[in-house]
């Protein structure tokens, strides 16, 4: 495996400061909106659980479909920086025309705009991560700016949410002023990584020649790597049924629980919370015990989200659900993100991430579609309540069984220790226990 970037040479601080600026000022302006796009389609828009279903497979589909050939292209001229830039940038100036939609469809088909030309920015953030740090300081590196990108999105999320219940007007009023600071945070975020230092990279055997719209060549590549194609189809039984029940969770926060933009707003904010506090010791273990039993966990961990949402009979179970999952989320992402880079070459790094992210992108997009039609169906024939639990159970099975295809991952590298080890030591530190070393299993 090719790590002359990464792997020989260690990270430099500097060229990572502004990565970091980026992640918070970008999930700052993300966070003023995208927690409450679902709610306002419901509550608005008056969207059905099938067209709920349309919003979401379209969100989990449009930002994929070009990231192929985004990717194949940076690959190809060995540059990162202009694709975020400009991805960035139009992303951001794309939050405007949602400040006028009046339908449901009408938002859907922005969204699918701004996630299809945005899109560029996706592969090629992946990619130049991988290609300034280090691989022994990936988990913890990736951890950390995660946790940057939670800060920010955090208190966007707080501020937006306390604004939107104090501000008069419709729902559609109050979002005006999230959504502004959404479009400046995305050219702040988009112009700072200008300061960043790429050393074009060309590919020099051009071994993904053709068009970087051909996906034959890309599929061809993807067939020699056994260890990303048992990846992608693991994410990919296990990503139908995690996004069967995505559509319907605003449609319980809004017509089962009665919540209100602030209480969605904390719903955000307590995930988040989590994440930050531990997501620099998820980094940590990931790089001590390897990404395949974390991430193994993590999968199978999930299947507390449609449980709780289909017996939640307030809020409160909702906030509980949420600080579970951002712990769950501090290692399981970290992890995800982390085996991705280990296993894919640096010269086709970007068109590799973005193939994985395409065929999510169509799982997800039939499991939302399914998961909304569905709902519709079953809500029409048992009632709200009944009919959101029958696709909840579903949604909770199907990941039950997904989560266990995460077993015949292979780690690509030896680490330090094991999960196992560090759990016993962390049950030896706990008080009244007794003291058990990492080495004991």
């Amino acid at each position: 495996m090719s790590e002359s970037r990464s792997v020989d040479k260690p990270s430099n601080t500097n060229d990572l400061k502004p990565l970091y600026v980026r992640s918070i000022v970008n999930s700052f302006g993300s966070g003023a909106v995208n927690p409450f796009l679902g709610v306002y389609t419901v509550e608005q828009l008056n969207a059905s659980a099938s067209e709920m279903g349309w919003f979401q497979s379209i969100s989990n589909l449009a930002p994929n479909m070009m990231q192929v050939a985004w990717g194949k292209l940076s690959d190809k001229i060995g540059r990162r920086i202009p694709f975020i830039v400009i991805g960035g940038l139009i992303t951001a100036v794309l939050w405007i025309p949602l400040m006028f939609v009046t339908s449901a469809p009408q938002l859907i088909v922005v969204i699918a705009v701004q996630s299809l030309l945005g899109s560029m920015a996706t592969p090629t953030w992946t990619a130049l991560i991988g290609d300034l740090v280090h691989l022994s300081k990936r988990g913890i590196t990736t951890a950390t700016i995660n946790r940057s990108a939670a800060v920010g999105s955090l208190l966007a999320t707080l501020a937006a949410g306390y604004l939107m219940v104090m501000i008069k007007g419709t729902l559609q009023q109050v979002l005006f002023i999230p959504l502004l600071i959404a479009v400046f945070c995305g050219v702040m975020s988009s112009l700072v990584m200008i300061l960043v230092h790429e050393k074009p990279n060309p590919n020099p055997n051009n071994m993904l020649g053709g068009s970087v719209f051909s996906i034959n060549d890309v599929v061809k590549q993807v067939r020699s790597n056994p260890d990303f194609v048992r990846f992608c189809i693991a994410n990919a039984i296990f990503g139908f049924f995690m996004t069967l029940c995505w559509p319907l969770f605003s449609i319980t926060t809004i017509r089962v629980l009665n919540a209100s933009m602030l209480e969605v707003a904390l719903m955000s904010v307590i995930n988040g919370v989590a994440i930050i506090a531990l997501q620099p010791w998820g980094g940590k273990l990931v790089d001590r015990v390897g990404r395949r039993p974390l991430i193994a966990v993590y999968r199978l961990s999930l299947i507390v989200v449609p449980v709780f949402y289909g017996l939640a009979s307030n809020v409160y179970h909702i906030y509980l659900l949420n600080l579970i999952l951002g712990v769950l989320t501090a290692f399981g992402e970290v992890a995800i993100f982390a085996y991705l880079l280990d296993i894919t070459r640096e010269e086709f790094r970007g068109t590799f991430t973005a193939f994985y992210n395409l065929v999510n992108g169509i799982v997800f997009f039939a499991g939302s579609l399914v998961g909304g039609y569905l709902g519709n169906y079953l809500i029409g024939v048992f009632g709200l309540i009944l009919g959101l639990q029958l696709v909840y159970a579903l949604s909770a099975i199907g990941r039950g069984v997904g989560a266990l295809t995460f077993i015949t991952l292979k780690e690509p590298y030896r680490y330090p220790s094991t999960l196992r080890k560090e759990l016993w030591s962390m049950v030896g530190r706990l008080p009244g226990m007794p003291e058990r070393g990492p080495t004991q299993p």
